[in-house]
């Protein structure tokens, strides 16, 4: 039996597309050979994953039927590492062409959305669309995920940390080379290199964050949109149990993302505790989580808004005072105890009883108290439906990207004019 590349609809891309497939599934060599009621042996789908040989019909129909294997991808698995010859500073341009001085690496500017653009006499600069068609010539034969590097979870099963691995890795491809192809690359600047190992230093940091992000004492509204506006790539996922976050990089790059079923207040707190992670190093001790979620609880509420519901220190609090917090800064109720307890504003009798109240009412796990405020991140869609609008990516490929169907893109924009 031949290669892949020797039966029709099978290309070169096929055995790391039914590899990734398969991770992403959660099942191993034997575990697949089982799904498809033995028409294959293990030996045989290793040999598929390695390209060594290619399934038959039969057993190609089954595979497509028991896994989700994406179809032969326009899109490079490796995005080009520096700028392409022709990013110059772009500046408009008749048709006939006209002259532009050609720029050192440091001068370069993004190309934003001009058709018209010349980078020497008489020489057209590609529009976007011709940009995308060598993007996709530049297929390197590269596992996505040995590009990844995640923070240690040691929670996860083997097979889901695997699939989450996978999903990581494509859904952050997809993202740099969206931005590779629209110019609309955003790269995250740490505001500071440091390390905490105290608690004081980790009120310092989330204070500091907020002082450069300019953020004062207000709520920080959308966090995982925010995050993206400053370079961090964040992402919500339907993904395996026992995962509620996860942060690292990829190609350099950070991320951050959050399983999709939390609470809105719970998607907060658990983003903010990641971009710990991505500030200050990845880690999993409990030391360290520990000083991390101080972080993300100051950083989301800060200690004189504390303050100024709780003081004077130790007197009774009203259930509606918490409320009103957890309203205006969408952190649980229970954070906001913690918190207060950690600034020393009320006593540690004080927040046994509220424990013991929210067990007895059944929630500790459902608040009854809800944030009604929007945690979506925005950017990779919003990139992708400018490039649908103007032509650059057709819905189809777009699709593709987004890991959804074309209807669903074209529902999402609505009409175009």
């Amino acid at each position: 039996m031949g290669g892949t590349s020797d039966r029709p609809g099978l290309d070169a891309t096929f055995p790391l597309r039914l590899r990734a497939a398969r991770l992403k599934a959660g099942l191993s060599l034997e575990d697949l050979a089982q799904k498809l009621g033995g028409i294959v042996t293990r030996q045989a789908i290793a040999k598929y994953e390695k390209g060594l040989i290619s399934p038959s019909p039969e057993v190609l129909e089954h595979l497509l039927q028991v896994l989700e294997i994406p179809p032969s991808p326009d899109i490079p698995e490796e995005v080009p590492e520096k700028p392409e010859e022709f990013t110059a500073e772009i500046r408009a341009c008749p048709p006939q062409g006209a002259r532009v001085s050609r720029r050192t690496p440091r001068d370069v500017k993004p190309l934003k959305t001009e058709i018209y653009a010349c980078y020497s006499p008489g020489e057209i600069l590609p529009t976007p669309a011709r940009r995308a068609r060598h993007l996709q010539k530049t297929w390197a034969d590269l596992i996505p995920e040995e590009e990844i590097e995640l923070r240690p979870e040691p929670r996860l099963p083997r097979k889901q940390a695997i699939a989450l691995r996978i999903i990581l890795s494509e859904k952050m491809k997809n993202y740099l080379w969206l931005e590779k192809l629209l110019r609309q690359e955003k790269v995250f600047e740490p505001p500071f290199r440091l390390k905490i190992i105290k608690l004081e230093e980790a009120e310092k940091a989330a204070e500091d964050l907020r002082r450069h992000w300019d953020l004062g004492t207000g709520a920080v509204t959308n966090l995982l949109t925010f995050l993206e506006e400053r370079g961090i790539k964040t992402f919500r996922l339907a993904s395996p149990e026992k995962f509620e976050s996860q942060s690292g990089f990829y190609r350099g790059q950070p991320f951050i993302a959050v399983e999709n079923s939390l609470p809105v207040d719970r998607v907060r707190f658990r983003a903010a505790s990641e971009l710990a992670q991505v500030l200050f190093g990845l880690a999993n001790d409990p030391d360290t989580i520990r000083l991390y979620n101080r972080f993300a609880a100051a950083f989301l509420l800060p200690a004189r808004i504390l303050e100024e519901y709780f003081l004077p220190a130790g007197r009774k609090i009203a259930f509606s005072e918490l409320a009103e917090i957890k309203a205006r800064y969408g952190i649980s109720l229970q954070a906001i105890m913690r918190r207060a307890l950690d600034l020393e504003l009320v006593t540690e009798r004080r927040f046994r009883s509220f424990r013991e109240m929210m067990n007895e009412k059944g929630w500790l796990w459902k608040e009854p108290v809800e944030y009604r405020g929007e945690e979506n991140p925005s950017r990779f869609r919003r990139l992708l439906h400018y490039a649908v609008s103007s032509e650059i990516l057709d819905p189809e490929r777009a699709a593709a990207l987004a890991e959804t169907t074309p209807e669903e893109i074209k529902k999402e924009m609505g009409e175009i004019f």
